[in-house]
C-alpha cells in the first residue's frame, strides 16, 4: 500500500484532489486483455476514518459531481462481460459426476450414552434416528458403517481410518453425527472432542481420493442454549428434549456440505419417542425425493417442514411451544444428485 502524501485539513478542492490520488491497488489477472486493478472503497483521511461509527472528529464536506450511469443494451456486452457471462452460465455440466462404480461410504456415529463423570443425560429416542439413517443411506446405495458410543479417541481414529482409504471408485462421502456437544465440541462416550475433527480428515490436502467429490455431513445437535419462540402451530406428541451444541469452525475448502439441525446459538429438538425432528424429516425427504431432486433442493424442503410443522411439547413449561429451523453450510461447486445407479 502506498500513500503519495499526508492529507491535511484543506479546502474542498484540495481534499477532493487528494481523495482521487489515494488508492490501495492489487493487480489481478482475471482478464488478460485489460490491465485492471482492485481498489478499496474505505479510505482514511488524516485523523478521520470513514465508516468508523465511534469516531466523532469533524470531517469537511466534499462535494462530487453526480454521475448518471445509463445501462447498456443487454446485447451490447464488452469483452469482459462476455467472458463473465460464459463463466456463470449454468449448463448440464454443472453437476457432480456419477460415473463411478460405487456410491461411497456413509459413517453413522451415534452417542446416546455417556460416562457418568460427564453429567450428560441419555439421548432417548436416538436409536430411532440411527435406524432411519441406516435405512436411508442403505437405500441410497452407500456402504454404511455404524459406530455406537465410542470414546472420543476412537471416533477420531474411525474418521482418520476412513480418510486414509482409497475413495477413487467412490462417487461421494457422508457422515451422520448424533450426539451431545457444547461450545465447539462434540462428545464421545468419555470426553469431548473438537467438532472440526469430524471433517478435517477429508479436506483436499488430507484425502486426495475425495478431491472434487461431494462430502456431506449431517449433524443432529444443538448450537447453543437459546430457544426460538416462533409462531404457535400444532404441537407434536410425546416429551421433547435437546442436544447441547455450540458454534464451531467450518471448513474453508470446496465440495463440503454441512447440514445442521438448527442455526447457531439455538437448541435442536429431539422427541424421546419419535426421534429428532431434523433427522426424521431428513430421512423421509431423502427417501421420497432422491430419484429426481438435487440434495440442496431436498434440504430446503427439510428446512420448510421442520420450521412449519414442528413445535416442542415438553413437561417443562420453559421448554414448551418452541420452534426450530435447520441451517445449511455449503461449499459445493456443482449440483449434487444421489440418483439410483
Amino acid at each position: 500500500m502506498e500513500k503519495k502524501e499526508e492529507v491535511q485539513e484543506a479546502g474542498t478542492e484540495e481534499l477532493a484532489e487528494e481523495l482521487s490520488q489515494m488508492d490501495i491497488k492489487v493487480k489481478v489477472n482475471r482478464f488478460d486483455s485489460v490491465a485492471s486493478v482492485d481498489e478499496t472503497d474505505a479510505i482514511k483521511i488524516g485523523k478521520h476514518q470513514l465508516f468508523a461509527s465511534h469516531q466523532h472528529h469533524h470531517v469537511k464536506h466534499v462535494e462530487f459531481d453526480e454521475e448518471i450511469v445509463k445501462p447498456s443494451p443487454e446485447g451490447d456486452l464488452t469483452a469482459e462481460e462476455t467472458i463473465m457471462k460464459n463463466m456463470v452460465t449454468i449448463d448440464h455440466g454443472d453437476v457432480y459426476k456419477s460415473a463411478y462404480p460405487k456410491r461411497g461410504l456413509c459413517l453413522i456415529i451415534e452417542n446416546d450414552m455417556f460416562s457418568t463423570n460427564l453429567g450428560l443425560s441419555k439421548r432417548k429416542g436416538s436409536s430411532i434416528d440411527r435406524m432411519l439413517m441406516i435405512k436411508t443411506f442403505t437405500r441410497l446405495e452407500f456402504e454404511v458403517r455404524v459406530y455406537q458410543n465410542l470414546s472420543s479417541k476412537d471416533i477420531e481414529r474411525a474418521l482418520e481410518k476412513a480418510s486414509l482409504e482409497d475413495h477413487s471408485k467412490h462417487e461421494m462421502f457422508a457422515v451422520v453425527i448424533l450426539s451431545h456437544g457444547n461450545e465447539g465440541i462434540l462428545y464421545g462416550y468419555d470426553s469431548a472432542y473438537p467438532a472440526h475433527k469430524i471433517w478435517e480428515p477429508f479436506t483436499a490436502d488430507k484425502c486426495a481420493s475425495l478431491i472434487g467429490k461431494p462430502k456431506m455431513f449431517f449433524l443432529q445437535a444443538c448450537q447453543g442454549s437459546k430457544m426460538d419462540h416462533g409462531v404457535p402451530v400444532k404441537a407434536s406428541h410425546g416429551r421433547t428434549s435437546t442436544d447441547s451444541f455450540a458454534s464451531y469452525r467450518t471448513p474453508l475448502h470446496a465440495d463440503f456440505l454441512l447440514a445442521h439441525s438448527t442455526v447457531a446459538g439455538y437448541y435442536s429438538w429431539r422427541n424421546t419417542v419419535q426421534g429428532s425432528w431434523f433427522i426424521q424429516v431428513l430421512g423421509s425427504a431423502l427417501l421420497t425425493n432422491y430419484a429426481d431432486q438435487d440434495v440442496l433442493t431436498i434440504l430446503s424442503k427439510v428446512a420448510k417442514v421442520v420450521a412449519t410443522e414442528y413445535e416442542s411439547n415438553s413437561s417443562r413449561t420453559e421448554f414448551n411451544n418452541k420452534k426450530q429451523i435447520p441451517f445449511i453450510y455449503s461449499t459445493l461447486t456443482n449440483k449434487l444428485f444421489i440418483q439410483p445407479k
